[in-house]
């Protein structure tokens, strides 16, 4: 194998599939990833692969490809050194030991490969259910929903996105721990399938797709079935195994009957509560609100160590009320929110949810259930 690539080009396309890349000592082979040159009309291309046996990344990308071949070499020791190379070509060959050289300028990397046959491959089946979505909403689906899924493994049908297609050219995704829910609503296009399965992406599987994305500005391709979702977008192809179960039907959960609206700055909302949480050393971060007639006030609870307090002027003209949450899980849902420079809390009483809207996207709901507090 003899070819030579754009520095900018590997270095990117190292940098979306290196954290794939399993740098367990069961699986040390899972810490490579495939190198392969093909010779094409124009000089060739390189693909690049890796997987971690649920999730799947492959690219392909152009380069001047003298021999082709393939190897299977380290992910992260590439990345990390072509990343210093001075010049902005990185030369690569092997031979036939197995061997692979990288070269950038005065700066050279050997390393030994893999057998390739040793690798596992995922090939893409082909999948019945599919849309194609602009990459910029479907980055927000992501952002606005993958914050709110389980991180730990009691519940594992709760540890990933609900995906559904409905009415139509309609997408929806939903996420929830079961403290807090997030649920957007965006338009796709060229839906296929008839009567689809509601599917559950695991969130690992949504950030990888996230910083596939990153690198990407057109319409992207998802399609999927019962068992695996695949994303395409350009030459980059992204599939992951998909989490088995039934998700819990959380309609019932969205409050439908909040009478007490509050307009808030969400940038004056997100710096009250960092200074409100920064008092509480506890996994749980209780903060308390006190809402007047324009004004909004938050308290943390009061510790030996001392306690803080914070107020903003707010858009509220309802009765007095009180009421508490996780500060975090408030954090959270304020922290992904871009699209506006308000954000919009609807209320009902101290123990009922608070229903956390965006003022000009009518397709983003998110839910956060209250904390008991003592005042």
């Amino acid at each position: 194998m003899k070819l030579s690539i754009e520095k900018n080009l590997l270095v990117n396309a190292l940098q979306v599939i290196t954290p794939l890349t399993d740098k367990s000592s069961s699986k040390p082979i899972l810490s490579n990833f495939l190198l392969e040159a093909k010779l094409k009309e124009g000089g060739g291309v390189v693909k690049l692969s890796a997987t971690d046996y649920e999730i799947s990344i492959s690219g392909e990308f152009p380069a001047k490809v003298e021999e082709p071949g393939v190897a299977c070499i380290s992910a992260r020791k590439v990345l990390e050194v072509c990343r210093e190379f001075s010049s902005e070509e990185v030369r690569i060959s092997s031979d036939e030991q197995l061997w692979v050289t990288l070269e950038g300028g005065p700066s050279r990397l050997r390393l030994p490969s893999v057998e390739v046959g040793l690798y596992p491959h995922m090939d893409p089946p082909e999948l019945p259910n599919r849309f194609t979505m602009n990459s910029r909403e479907l980055r927000q689906c992501i952002e606005l929903t993958t914050f709110a899924a389980m991180t730990n493994e009691t519940r594992k049908n709760l540890m990933g996105v609900c995906l559904r297609l409905s009415n139509g050219n309609s997408t929806q995704w939903v996420a929830t721990d079961g403290h807090r829910l997030a649920q957007v609503t965006r338009e796709a296009k060229d839906v296929q399938g008839e009567s689809p399965p509601e599917i559950i992406v695991p969130r690992k599987a949504m950030m990888e797709m996230l910083r596939v994305l990153e690198h990407h500005d057109e319409a992207v391709e998802v399609s999927f079935d019962e068992r695996h979702l695949l994303m395409t977008a350009g030459k980059t192809l992204l599939m992951t195994r998909l989490i088995e179960g039934k998700f819990p039907n959380v309609e019932q959960v969205i409050p439908k009957d909040s009478d007490r609206t509050v307009l808030v700055n969400r940038e004056r909302m997100i710096n009250a509560l960092k200074i409100v949480s920064f008092m509480s050393q506890d996994k749980i971060k209780p903060v308390k609100m006190t809402l007047e007639p324009d004004l909004l006030r938050l308290e943390s609870e009061r510790a030996e160590f001392g306690d803080v307090l914070d107020e903003l002027p707010v858009e509220y003209a309802g009765e007095n009320m009180k009421i508490g949450f996780n500060a975090r899980y408030l954090l959270d849902v304020f922290s992904v929110i871009q699209q506006s420079p308000e954000v919009k809390m609807k209320l009902k009483g101290s123990l009922n949810p608070c229903l956390i809207e965006i003022p000009n996207d009518s397709g983003f709901l998110s839910v956060v259930m209250p904390l008991r507090i003592e005042w």
